[in-house]
């Protein structure tokens, strides 16, 4: 991957990739043999939040060969997968607001531009969707046999440099990151460099990391009830 393509992403290249039409069934990701699911926002008790994580049918299958290829001493933890617009325009707004007051002296773009390396503006649009939305975003961790989980070198959600994939973090963390990043390439996945957490598989971020023309997922509506 460049070295340009490694640094935040330019939310304007979405307008170069041409936007998912797949009706791809969303599927729930219930604990099974392969991972242990953890829907954090929901546990955190956000309004509207999934007591379930749901993805992509393909996505699925691919968390499948992720989790397989963890070393032994792994597991894979979900976090979330789809989430309503609600939950989306929530996080945007609790980010900026984090960014904001640590940095009084940023303009308004600068603001924005910064939230977006954390979290993505709610949008249902077919060709710039929010990740989340498309059911083509997961975002996961590692936990011990046990499901004790591990330390990454940044909380989840951190809204801090730390949480680049890439930074520079103690030995333990940086290996946990980069056994996860190599497992969830191996299946497909592609990694936001600004969040170690966070891994896409069809949609439009997805399709520009790989040199796509085209996502496979757009937006999609709520999982079955």
């Amino acid at each position: 991957m460049s070295l340009e393509k490694l640094m935040a992403l330019d939310w304007n290249v979405a307008q170069y990739i041409s936007a998912g039409t797949s009706n791809e069934a969303l599927v729930p990701a219930i604990t099974c043999e392969h991972w242990v699911t953890h829907p954090i926002y929901f546990h955190n008790g956000l309004e509207n939040a999934l007591p379930e994580i749901w993805v992509r049918k393909g996505v699925y299958d691919r968390l499948v060969i992720a989790a397989k290829a963890l070393p032994p001493e792994y597991r894979l933890v979900l976090l979330d997968g789809w989430r309503p617009r609600s939950i989306q325009q929530f996080l945007f707004d609790k980010v900026r607001a984090e960014v904001a007051l640590a940095n009084p002296a940023m303009t308004g773009e600068e603001i924005d531009r910064e939230t977006l390396n954390f979290a993505a503006r709610a949008s249902s649009d077919p060709v710039r969707p929010s990740p989340h939305i498309t059911g083509g975003a997961i975002d996961v961790t590692l936990s011990d046999e046990n499901g004790a989980i591990l330390d990454m070198g940044s909380a989840f959600d951190e809204v801090s440099a730390k949480s680049w994939t890439a930074a520079a973090v103690p030995a333990g963390p940086a290996e946990r990151r980069t056994h996860l990043l190599k497992a969830m390439q191996f299946a497909g996945f592609t990694n936001l460099p600004s969040e170690w957490w966070h891994f896409d598989y069809g949609n439009w971020i997805w399709a520009w990391y790989q040199n796509l023309p085209s996502a496979i997922y757009g937006p999609t509506t709520s999982p079955p009830s």
